[in-house]
């Protein structure tokens, strides 16, 4: 008898079937082509990456302290890394931290799975914002989560669905993005925090405040995050994925005492600790080139890219579109009249070489049909204004289409 072929996907753990895919990931493979205008992946301006002082800083590393830095190091992360982290936090909102406390990860992506890991059994209940991030939708997908959304407002989650749903449904964990949110760019206000910190004290809840666009504000100093509002119950993540480049894959979480042995424990399991290298030459750039001028410099041309897309979009989308107008971030969020429907009209915008993240994706229940991320950041003025021309063109074959599948 001849034996049947070996399947592997005969042996995939419930785990990996429950994964969402990221539509995301599937279409930015998409957009690196090079005659593909894109708003869709959340990409910084490369433009703007400080490469000569990057590879003055490896070059520093490599010379002074090679040795060290080739080798293994702790699970923690680079010590002076984590006091710079530590002494930023205090001159930017006064909030003392101890190094101790700050674990540096692969990137602030690392940290959701690695909570998702720790907190979630199947069938658990995570609730997050609507919409929301879909990295964190696919990151607790994978322990099998169940995941519950409550609305964003214009200024903030939506505290009286928030309280009901954590009250009927008992959540394990919030997964909220304060600042500049991925994907709506809406940030929650000074009232909104503390009552949201409010109400998260009287409950048995932990909140994992993903906070990545922190630095990249437009219009103040930046929003301070909810988790020194009530740090007993948060978990909170940074990243240098925004501040310098996303290829460094660097980013942070800072911890409660009581639970940092066993996030330890989990990334030790994961990947014993994150690049040695990259993690010194980051501290070297830090400590030798003024970290605000460069900061400064992406704001001032970020608010400008968004200025730009706000307005363009306007002219070339249909009569009736609503558009987040964000004070800081990379993103765009569009609602489009009630008739249409994005995730058909993504299909038409990549004929016409642009793409954007249909809004369906960043929910959990199949609404959004009619909105879309546009990200602001990786295209010049010029490209902006050539991607929505694109996009119109789009919209009217989209609409064609519909007439002749009516006529139909």
């Amino acid at each position: 008898m001849k034996p049947q072929p070996f399947n592997f996907e005969d042996y995939l753990s419930e785990n990996c079937k429950s994964t969402r895919s990221s539509f995301l990931r599937e279409i930015l493979e998409t957009a690196e082509m090079s005659d593909i205008i894109s708003f869709a992946g959340g990409l910084p301006n490369p433009g703007l990456f400080p490469v000569n002082e990057i590879k003055w800083a490896l070059d520093k590393v490599m010379t002074e302290n090679a040795r060290c830095a080739l080798q293994y190091a702790g699970s923690q992360g680079y010590r002076p890394l984590r006091e710079w982290i530590c002494n930023r936090y205090y001159e930017r909102f006064g909030i003392h931290i101890d190094p101790g406390n700050i674990i540096i990860t692969n990137g602030s992506q690392q940290a959701l799975d690695l909570s998702g890991k720790l907190f979630i059994n199947p069938g658990d209940c995570v609730v997050m914002e609507k919409p929301s991030y879909i990295g964190a939708i696919q990151a607790f997908s994978a322990y099998n989560a169940r995941m519950e959304q409550v609305t964003l407002q214009h200024d903030g989650i939506n505290i009286d669905e928030f309280s009901e749903k954590t009250r009927s449904l008992m959540p394990k964990l919030c997964y909220c993005i304060p600042n500049y949110q991925n994907p709506s760019g809406i940030s929650y206000s000074s009232q909104k925090r503390h009552q949201f910190a409010e109400m998260i004290s009287d409950k048995k809840l932990i909140v994992l405040e993903d906070d990545p666009y922190g630095e990249i504000y437009f219009d103040n100093s930046g929003h301070i995050p909810i988790s020194f509002l009530i740090p007993d119950q948060c978990i909170l993540t940074g990243s240098f994925s925004k501040m310098i480049s996303p290829g460094i894959r660097a980013g942070w979480m800072v911890v409660n005492e009581k639970i940092k042995s066993h996030f330890l424990k989990a990334k030790q399991a994961a990947d014993l600790h994150t690049n040695n290298i990259v993690q010194q030459m980051i501290y070297t750039f830090l400590t030798c080139f003024n970290i605000d001028d460069h900061l400064d410099k992406i704001r001032g041309h970020y608010l400008r890219q968004k200025n730009n897309l706000i307005e363009t979009a306007k002219k070339y989308l249909p009569e009736g579109t609503k558009f987040t107008n964000p004070d800081g971030g990379m993103f765009v969020w569009a609602t489009l009249p009630d008739d249409y429907d994005t995730m058909q009209l993504v299909d038409f915008a990549m004929r016409e070489k642009v793409i954007f993240v249909p809004g369906k994706t960043f929910f959990v229940s199949g609404e959004g049909n009619n909105t879309m991320r546009l990200n602001f950041t990786n295209s010049s003025l010029q490209e902006t204004e050539e991607g929505m021309k694109r996009l119109n063109r789009a919209l009217c074959k989209y609409r064609e289409n519909l007439h002749v599948m009516a006529g139909l």
